[in-house]
């Protein structure tokens, strides 16, 4: 049997070239009352540890891992360096301040690159309970045809004062209710609700697969105009959720201003919500999905009602009935 922690150096590593992306203005991480670090805040500096026992699973490590030559019986860990040299904090925002005495770590997870159809399918269409869609505002080096993501499958407790090396710098591009939106996603991650397989195979995943493929042709299209309006729905949508009721399930797509906005849906002189196209782009959606379930099993029994509404017209005590969907 080898030592019980096996040295990285003992295996084989799979290179990468060196990260692409860089802050465009990172400054250094402070943890004072003025300017203290934030969940959601991008660092440079930082690295990645994984472990495990036995071989079991190497295979499954990302780029830029060590791969150790290890018995069955063998712990080992391995550092990882994100392909991007970015991380994104995870831990709460009360955690950060805390003393390190109290909370002495931080949680980071690695920001990577995907291509473009993929970040608008993850910003668009339905969170992932694995990836974050992030905006690539404040770094450069992002390729046009791709985009950022958070991938928690990689996450690392490490010191808190390794925060404050001179070699790792922050940069903010998470404000207000994008920041808000990325908590509650980090808090979804672990507290979601775990839907019925049955009701997963018959309706959630034909939804999803309906909303991907119409997603693609509003993306295809020279304007909002010229897409279709279920499309048009999809783009608007924010976050979807979904509540089961024996049969009946009622999936909910939570749209805002903005996104009615560059889906078309807000009259361009008035300013006014184009309710009937928003009504009828809904209707077209719910009768796509229906078609999809009646392909996977017509006999399953299931029953889909979709709604499209702002959630601050949505009472609190319905809203708290539906949970957030995640893939």
């Amino acid at each position: 049997m080898a030592d019980p922690i096996v040295s990285p150096e003992s295996g084989e590593t799979n290179t990468t070239a060196a990260p692409a992306v860089s802050q465009a203005a990172g400054t250094p991480v402070s943890f004072t009352t003025l300017s203290p670090a934030q969940q959601g805040d991008v660092l440079s500096g930082l690295t990645l540890a994984i472990a495990g026992v036995g071989p079991e699973g190497l295979d499954h490590l990302p780029v830029g891992a060590t791969r150790p030559q290890v018995g069955p019986d063998d712990a080992w860990a391995s550092p990882v360096v994100s392909e991007t040299g970015q991380y994104v904090l995870l831990s709460q925002d009360c955690d950060l301040v805390r003393d390190a005495d109290r909370e002495p770590t931080v949680q980071i997870a690695s920001l990577i690159l995907v291509d473009r159809a993929t970040w608008d399918d993850l910003d668009r269409n339905g969170s992932s309970a694995r990836w974050y869609a992030y905006p690539s505002t404040k770094f450069t080096g992002v390729p046009d045809d791709q985009g950022l993501v958070v991938d928690l499958a990689w996450t690392t407790s490490i010191l808190k004062g390794s925060l404050t090396a001179p070699s790792v710098t922050a940069v903010r591009p998470l404000t207000g209710p994008a920041q808000r939106a990325f908590s509650e996603w980090v808090a979804a991650r672990t507290g979601r609700v775990p839907f019925p397989d049955t009701v997963v195979t018959n309706v959630l995943d034909p939804c999803y697969n309906v909303r991907k493929r119409l997603l693609t042709t509003f993306r295809k299209a020279t304007g909002p105009t010229n897409a279709k309006v279920e499309a048009r729905i999809v783009a608007a949508v924010d976050r979807w959720f979904a509540r089961v009721d024996g049969r009946r399930i009622t999936i909910l797509g939570a749209v805002s201003g903005p996104r009615l906005q560059a889906a078309g849906f807000i009259h361009g002189d008035t300013g006014d919500v184009l309710t009937d196209d928003l009504a009828t782009g809904t209707t077209k959606l719910q009768n796509l999905t229906v078609k999809a379930m009646n392909q996977v099993n017509p006999d399953s029994g299931y029953t889909v009602k979709i709604t499209c509404v702002d959630l601050a017209n949505v009472r609190a005590s319905e809203f708290l009935q539906f949970s957030l969907l995640m893939r």
